[in-house]
Order: C-alpha cells, then structure tokens, then sequence
C-alpha cells in the first residue's frame, strides 16, 4: 500500500478538478473551501482505516485491503456523504466527487507494489468484491510502504518510499498549478483584447474626421 502522504495528494487533485469545474478563484476564496479540501483528503484516505482497526483487533493486518478496497466501498461511503454533506450543487454530483476521491486510493494501490517498474509486485486488491480475486497493475509506479509489524512501519524503507511519493507527487502537484496559472493568464489577456476591440474603430473614425477638419482649414 501507498502512504497517507500519496492518498492526500490525491484528495487534493480531486478538489483541484472540482474547483476547475465550478470556476472557483482559489487565489480569492481559499480560506472557505479549506473544509470541503480536508473531507476530501479524508475520502481518499480513507480505505486504509480498515488498518489500524485490523492492528486493535486482531494485532495484525490480516483485515487491511479487503471491503474498504473495493468499488463496492467507494459508492457506498459516496452516497452515504452526499446525503449528509452535499459539496457541489446537486446529490448525484457531489456523489460523483467523494467517490473521485475515495476512488483514487483504489487507483493509487492499484500501482503500488514492492519494486518499481514492469515487476508485477503489487499485492493486489478485491477491487469487484464480494468477488475474492485481487487485481493488481503489473506496471508498479509507486514503491509500496511496509505494515506487517510496527517495526516495519517506522522502517528506513518506509522513510525512503514516503520521500518517493513527497517528491513526485509534489512535483506532479506544480506543474499542474504552473500549468493552470498560465491558462488563466492567457485567459484573461483573452478577455482584456476583446474588451479593447470595440473601441478601435470609434478611435480610428475620430481620428479621421479631425484630420479632414485640419485640411479644410
């Protein structure tokens, strides 16, 4: 599995594509969404909780990546939270946002595996339960943290795979803001030109007329 630190950057993109679509000037309003970005952090996050309560009960990890890990899961917790909180005008839209969100940690252990690259070392998923088979991506993006005790948790590989996921996710993170901000600026540039348009000809005619005066007299 990936880290908190991959899943909440994951929840944060989910916000980004949301703010994108409602045109949300973050610059100007961030201060209010601050709620709707952590409960989305918290969706995408959210699947690993089967975890710790795995650890409490049973001392090992033996519960970690079963139900919480399915699609199952993401439409249940999706509607279960729009009918309390809806984020964007609509139920089945907000619905659509918290299961993007919870979604994307599916997607994320999905790549997750033992060593990077074409290895196929993905411990895999019950993506389609109640059906038993677990689906990994053979191709193995992100270098999966260790859980099997405590002491592997708090492990040096651990240490080393979370700065994996710090660096390239946060990079990932400002090319994408690099990206929109040059958008917006072209935009606006955009707009500025369409607002200077229809005045060019009312300048070019004035101009005309005062220099035929000039030559009358």
């Amino acid at each position: 599995m990936a880290s908190p630190i991959a899943h909440s950057f994951a929840g944060f993109w989910t916000f980004l594509v949301f703010a994108k679509q409602l045109q949300i000037r973050l610059t100007a309003q961030w201060r209010q969404y601050l709620p709707r970005v952590g409960l989305l952090i918290l969706l995408a996050n959210l699947p690993d909780f089967d975890f710790p309560i795995s650890l409490a009960l049973l001392g090992n990890a033996s519960l970690h990546h079963e139900f919480t890990h399915s699609l199952a899961a993401a439409i249940l917790v999706a509607l279960a939270v729009s009918c309390v909180w809806r984020i964007a005008p609509g139920f089945w839209r907000s619905a659509m946002i918290y299961f993007t969100a919870y979604g994307s940690h599916l997607l994320i252990d999905l790549c997750s595996g033992r060593t990077l690259g074409w290895t196929n070392t993905g411990s895999g998923i019950p993506l389609l339960w109640p059906w038993p088979k677990k689906f990994s991506s053979p191709l193995i993006l992100i270098p999966g943290v260790r859980h099997e005790t405590l002491g592997a948790i708090f492990s040096m590989d651990n240490a080393w795979s979370s700065i994996y996921e710090l660096l390239s996710f946060g990079a990932i993170t400002v090319i994408v803001f690099v990206l929109w901000k040059r958008k917006l600026k072209s935009r606006t540039l955009g707009k500025r030109k369409l607002k200077s348009r229809p005045n060019a000809p009312t300048s070019e005619v004035s101009e005309h007329l005062l220099s035929e005066l000039q030559h009358q007299k």
